[in-house]
């Protein structure tokens, strides 16, 4: 009675084991090397190879193989001899390739260890199990893809690249910004931006920095930085970053070095502002025509309206003109001014005082009757200029005096 209860206990508590090992993720069976043959498994091998568990009892081993890649199935000896040279309780572990029910390759790895000896000492039952690893090497692939490229960038993108803490500690610094820094590779992870840049420099980081992490939001913005070859522009964009393991407070920081584009942006507003003023110059000479038509003897035809600042050029364009053609006739024709007021005329009386230091006479020309009025009415002082009443007179006042400095004849008497 003892020996039927004993034996149902012992089938109960092996009912109750397979039942833990079918529970398991893991592939898990004995290999008995006599054979080979299987001995025991679990459902994930069923499971993995597709097979029904009379199959797995008829052809296990040879089912099992079929499913390993060749060229880890042709390892598999040397592993054999480095279990059998293991002391009892030590595992052998690796990794397998092998092949899915839908055809699709998959990373196993596997733990074995001997279970049973034989009386030669050799090894007779082995545990294996064997995880499938497939996608956990996929994604540690992707990850140290990831991380290769992130040190690929660092080390040759020209941008500066570099990641801090919520401290100001950096995280990660590209290359780029170690040269700029003159640092060693690596040696500005954990330290700050005063341990390689001036106070005042480090504090600017520091302040734009503690704005980002505040306000949450990205910030760019045009950066001075000191370097040994002359001051460098960067245009910089700093951004917080959060994520699994990534420090609270992280802010990232990507810069464009813009040192030559700000230079080329100097050089293209010098350029426009000289272009500007010779653009003025030429306006201002346009507007106040100085035109020799003799020896000696120059015509200033006005137009339009007048203010202080052309009043001024006007004075200022008579004098060199008087200067550099050592003119002692200068014709000033109002003929096409809209209006004369008081400023005009003030303009009219300097010229010819001015002239007149230079050795030089003014005629005004084309006085029109309603001009003639206003200076009436403004009670001009006309003195020291000669009038005439178009610019032909003009000319035929001026002429004698071009003709006697050419040796042809005299001048004749100035009207006032």
């Amino acid at each position: 009675m003892k020996e039927i209860e004993a034996s149902q206990a012992h089938g109960a508590g092996s009912s109750r084991a397979q039942r833990m090992l079918d529970a398991l993720p893991a592939i898990v069976c004995v290999l008995d090397r006599e054979g080979p043959r299987l001995t025991g498994h679990n459902a994930a091998l069923v499971r993995a190879l597709g097979c029904t568990e009379a199959e797995l009892l008829s052809r296990g081993v040879e089912a099992l193989s079929a499913r390993i890649h060749p060229d880890d199935l042709a390892g598999l000896a040397a592993r054999a001899a480095q279990l059998e040279a293991a002391r009892d309780g030590e595992a052998v572990e690796g990794e397998l390739r092998a092949r899915g029910i839908d055809g699709s390759e998959l990373r196993l790895a596997v733990r074995a260890q001997v279970l049973t000896r034989g009386e030669d000492g050799a090894a007779r039952e082995i545990f294996l199990s064997a995880e499938d690893v497939t996608e956990r090497r996929r994604r540690e692939l992707r990850l140290h893809r990831s991380e290769a490229l992130l040190a690929a960038l660092c080390d040759h993108a020209p941008a500066l690249v570099h990641v801090k803490d919520g401290d100001g500690a950096f995280l990660l610094a590209s290359r780029s910004l170690e040269e700029l820094a003159g640092a060693a590779p690596g040696s500005m992870l954990g330290r700050t931006d005063k341990d390689f840049f001036p106070p005042e420099v480090a504090s600017v980081f520091r302040d734009v920095e503690r704005f980002v992490r505040t306000s949450g939001a990205p910030f760019e913005a045009e950066e001075t930085v000191p370097h040994a070859g002359g001051e460098r522009t960067f245009y910089t964009i700093k951004f917080p970053v959060g994520g699994d393991g990534i420090p609270e407070g992280a802010i990232a920081g990507v810069s464009v070095d813009i040192t030559r584009v700000k230079a080329a942006e100097r050089e293209r507003e010098a350029a426009r502002d000289e272009l500007l003023a010779a653009q003025q110059d030429t306006i201002r000479e346009l507007v106040t025509p100085l035109l020799p038509i003799a020896e000696g003897v120059l015509v200033m035809p006005l137009i339009g309206f007048f203010d202080s600042a052309r009043a001024s050029r006007i004075i200022e364009a008579l004098l060199q003109g008087v200067e550099r053609h050592s003119a002692r006739i200068a014709i000033i024709d109002i003929t096409g001014v809209k209006a004369v007021d008081a400023q005009v005329a003030e303009m009219l009386v300097q010229a010819a005082r001015a002239a007149g230091l230079l050795g030089a006479q003014v005629v005004l020309t084309g006085i029109q009757p309603a001009i003639a009025r206003a200076l009436i009415e403004l009670d001009v002082d006309l003195r020291g200029l000669v009038t005439e009443g178009t610019l032909q007179g003009g000319i035929a006042h001026a002429y004698p005096v071009g003709q006697a400095r050419g040796g042809q004849g005299t001048s004749r008497p100035h009207r006032g």
